[in-house]
């Protein structure tokens, strides 16, 4: 993941909530992201204190040759320890 890619600093909550899923083949009752849940959870269980939560996309470029990625980083002192990708094209 690239530093340029990040746009803005959200919480566990509103990643959370941006990213609810609906599907009866995996829970009765909404999931953050769905099938890749388990993902999401490893990326909070590395989560310190002072660490953040970032949105991101890749350049315009990247989705116009359809290559582009979005997604929520892991900021530990301004550099990024994880991330998930949440669409692709």
């Amino acid at each position: 993941m690239r530093k340029e890619w990040l746009q803005k600093k959200i919480t566990v909550a509103e990643a959370e909530a941006e990213h609810m899923v609906n599907c009866p083949r995996l829970a009765p009752t909404p999931v953050a992201f769905g099938f890749n849940n388990a993902r999401w959870r490893e990326i909070l269980a590395e989560m310190q204190e002072t660490d953040e939560l970032w949105t991101f996309s890749s350049s315009r470029e990247s989705w116009q040759q359809l290559s582009g990625r979005s997604g929520i980083s892991l900021v530990r002192d301004g550099e990024i320890i994880d991330s998930i990708v949440s669409v692709m094209n």
